[in-house]
């Protein structure tokens, strides 16, 4: 039966362990995430302590109840026998009353035996005192055991009746011995109850320290686990702390070492892609330049040598000029409309206004030109950089960023309203970042719109220079498009452009 129980009491722990265990999980296309590790082995902990406490007690009591078995029929075989050898000599007694009540006394301080004696006549017989007192028979009230314990430990009922014949009466007296195990159970329960709280005690304070240990690890798994995740998302600044353990100490070092290597790399690959930009954009200026010193004034001169022709022609009389007349305007217009695309080229190739004016003013210029295209929407400009220029490839960066919002927001988004804004966060030397921002009420960018040229580009040149693009999105019924740009130390702009 006992081996039953225990069998059961496996099979109830491991059914209730993987209840526990898989209570929270669900697949992943379900309502719960998966239960952790951690509270699998809290868990794990807690059914392990109650479980070890369970089989203790269950150990405790079998044991208990074999042992008082035992000591009380040993208790009762040597009571038994001492009365048999005794009674020999009481029946050839002249006193055997007297002797009966002393035989009660002696029996009465064997443990674990109770004794009745009655003469025939139904009278008891008297217990002797053998030292001048009355034997304690009570037993200790405080130290009764609760009842359901009692049943759990309590051995079978030994009894057994011994006649007394005394010279001619052969029913002088009858002695009834019964096994008491009622002091062996109250031990065991003193030993119980003091030896199970310990124990509860004990296996809680293991458990306790197990999942300090183990917390400890999760909190290193965790601190790891979000030292990756900063890794991905671009802090590369990211450590992890001094492992206290000489087993994270080669995971804390690698992962420092990991990150470093990278920040290295990131660092050359940034500086090796801002000289690439930079001599790309030295190379838009100096095509600018020389388009503007060489096409510029032929173009010039080719308009003045017209306007000579145009005189020249006038002199030979108004037939003459009426017959070239027009087609002489359509040379002019054409290279009137040539002089504007030129101009236009090379606005796009390098504002003329980049790296020579605060960034806020150039911004601000650019909005001007597009009021005057389109004088419908409102176009706002807010910025806190003051007078400050971040030369001219961070400052090309954030016009042209400005440039392609506010086209997309006009030409796809159909907006009446922009705000464009520039901030610049951070202290000097502490990683400053410029954040500019362009937000309209227009219906937004369709999914082709938003992968269009322009804005690939742009999210070329941001992340050339350490920045990153978020958007285009939708916010409170607004389209929000944001870059991030580190910014160098901001200089003051050398002129300021009229407006």
């Amino acid at each position: 039966m006992t081996t039953q129980s225990a069998n059961s009491l496996g099979k109830l722990v491991t059914k209730a362990f993987d209840e526990a265990a898989m209570a929270d999980f669900q697949d992943s296309a379900g309502r719960k995430p998966r239960a952790t590790l951690q509270r699998r082995i809290a868990i794990g902990l807690a059914l392990v302590s109650i479980t070890a406490w369970i089989a203790l007690a269950v150990v405790m009591i079998v044991n208990a109840r074999v042992a008082t078995t035992r000591e009380v029929q040993a208790s009762f075989f040597i009571a038994e026998r001492f009365v048999r050898e005794r009674l020999h000599a009481i029946e050839a007694s002249s006193t055997p009353a007297d002797d009966l009540s002393v035989l009660r006394a002696q029996i009465e301080q064997i443990r674990h035996v109770r004794v009745d004696m009655n003469f025939s006549d139904g009278r008891e017989i008297p217990v002797a005192s053998l030292d001048g007192t009355l034997p304690d028979t009570e037993s200790d009230a405080d130290g009764a055991s609760p009842a359901f314990f009692t049943r759990l430990i309590q051995s079978t009922d030994i009894h057994a009746i011994i006649p007394v014949a005394v010279r001619n009466e052969r029913h002088f007296a009858e002695i009834l011995l019964r096994s008491d195990d009622t002091d062996e159970i109250e031990e065991v329960w003193e030993d119980f109850r003091f030896v199970l709280p310990m124990t509860m005690i004990y296996g809680g304070l293991i458990s306790l320290v197990a999942m300090l240990y183990v917390n400890t690890v999760f909190r290193r798994l965790r601190e790891t686990s979000s030292g990756l995740l900063r890794l991905k998302e671009g802090h590369l600044d990211t450590r992890l702390p001094e492992a206290g353990f000489a087993e994270f100490a080669p995971v804390a070092s690698g992962f420092n070492e990991l990150a470093a290597s990278l920040m290295n790399k990131t660092t050359s690959n940034q500086h090796l892609a801002n000289r690439l930009l930079t001599a790309h954009d030295e190379e838009r200026r100096r095509v600018a330049n020389e388009l503007h010193d060489e096409i510029g004034p032929n173009l010039f001169a080719v308009r003045a040598a017209l306007s000579d022709l145009k005189r020249a022609v006038g002199d030979q009389g108004p037939e003459v000029l009426e017959q070239i007349d027009s087609p002489l305007g359509s040379l002019e217009k054409g290279i009137a409309d040539v002089q504007l695309l030129l101009r236009r080229i090379l606005s796009k190739l390098k504002p003329m206004v980049i790296g020579s004016v605060p960034l806020v003013r150039a911004v601000d210029n650019l909005a001007t030109e597009f009021r005057r295209l389109a004088p419908y929407p409102t176009i706002e400009v807010h910025s806190n950089t003051d007078d400050l220029t971040f030369g001219m490839t961070v400052d090309l960066t954030i016009h042209r960023f400005v440039a392609e919002a506010i086209l997309n927001a006009l030409r796809h988004g159909k907006a009446t309203e922009i705000v464009a804004t520039i901030d610049l966060e951070g202290e000097d030397g502490k990683g400053r970042t410029l954040i500019a921002s362009v937000t309209d009420n227009g219906h937004g960018l369709g999914e082709d719109q938003a992968r269009g040229i322009g804005l690939s580009g742009l999210h070329e040149r941001v992340e050339t220079l350490g920045g990153q693009v978020f958007g285009p999105e939708r916010q409170d019924d607004r389209t929000v498009i944001v870059i991030r740009v580190p910014a160098p130390p901001g200089q003051h702009a050398r002129m300021t452009p009229y407006l």
